[in-house]
């Protein structure tokens, strides 16, 4: 299967009107890349490795948020499982939801090839309107999910009300202060005032497209949907392009990006905030 068609806002190719034209559009796009979405994360490229990066930034908040074995998760989004089967080897009890059919199959398969029929729990869900009783979970965990959503604060609204008290959400935003958007004319063009013709533009009929969100937005709906933030951070400087061509061969790719995320992880103002991936802990008050 070939990859989406780029990384910073990937084009879903189907039919519909929003908001359930819409979700049919992202179910649809996922049906048809679950193969991508399966092997990204062991590969070898630049793109693999932030994407392995950022999982692990997500585990490292998942374990400080010190739950104990057989606590209850809500993974939303559980794409082709591999975060899934994490979280069940740390005896986490996991309801993983997606809205895809075909990614809903990978993970309960994954989950049977690895034993863990009696921890895991899949099935088809929509964010929006979870099919569960509020403070029901101790922890949602929900990466790559905001940038695919039609109205991501009843989301994390939905979040906040199934998750019980003191209970905490784990979840990522595509960031659009990431510095590879300020690399290519057509991105910093999309970040002007003519972003709206910008889009127009580029939107066909039938093509829906994934949001860049600022972090500061991804705050307010934490903090609007009842949250408290308790850390965040961002992850992955690459793959630099210029008009849609790699400025960068893999290798020097892979030497910024590690010396990048050094920097921006030791707090550099200019690079703490400009990472591809936002990711964020918060606290049900």
């Amino acid at each position: 299967m070939d990859r989406p068609d780029s990384d910073s806002e990937i084009e879903r190719r189907a039919g519909g009107a929003e908001p359930a034209g819409f979700q049919k559009n992202v179910n649809t796009h996922f049906d048809s890349t679950v193969s991508y979405w399966d092997q990204v994360y062991r590969e070898d490229d630049l793109q693999g490795r932030i994407y392995r990066h950022r999982q692990s930034a997500v585990l490292t908040y998942i374990d400080a948020a010190g739950l104990q074995p057989g606590s209850r998760v809500l993974e939303i989004g559980c794409g082709a499982g591999h975060l899934t089967m994490q979280l069940a080897e740390r005896g986490l009890r996991v309801q993983a939801i997606d809205a895809s059919p075909a990614m809903v199959e990978l993970t309960a398969e994954r989950a049977r090839e690895k034993g863990f029929e009696q921890l895991v729990n899949v099935g088809a869900a929509d964010v929006h309107a979870l099919p569960f009783p509020a403070g029901d979970f101790q922890l949602v965990v929900a990466v790559g999910v905001l940038p695919w959503l039609h109205t991501p604060a009843s989301a994390v609204r939905e979040m906040a009300r199934v998750l019980s008290d003191d209970g905490q959400v784990v979840l990522t935003a595509d960031n659009g202060a990431r510095l590879t958007s300020f690399t290519d004319p057509r991105e910093i063009l999309a970040r002007t005032p003519l972003r709206g013709l910008y889009h127009r533009l580029r939107k066909r009929p039938g093509v829906a497209m994934s949001r860049l969100d600022f972090p500061r937005r991804i705050d307010r709906l934490v903090r609007e949907g009842g949250l408290r933030t308790i850390e965040r951070r961002t992850v992955g400087f690459g793959p630099m392009s210029f008009l849609g061509k790699p400025m960068l061969d893999e290798r020097r790719g892979m030497r910024i990006d590690d010396r990048l995320q050094r920097l921006a992880d030791r707090g550099v103002p200019a690079l703490k905030w400009t990472g591809w991936h936002y990711v964020l802990r918060a606290r049900k008050p």
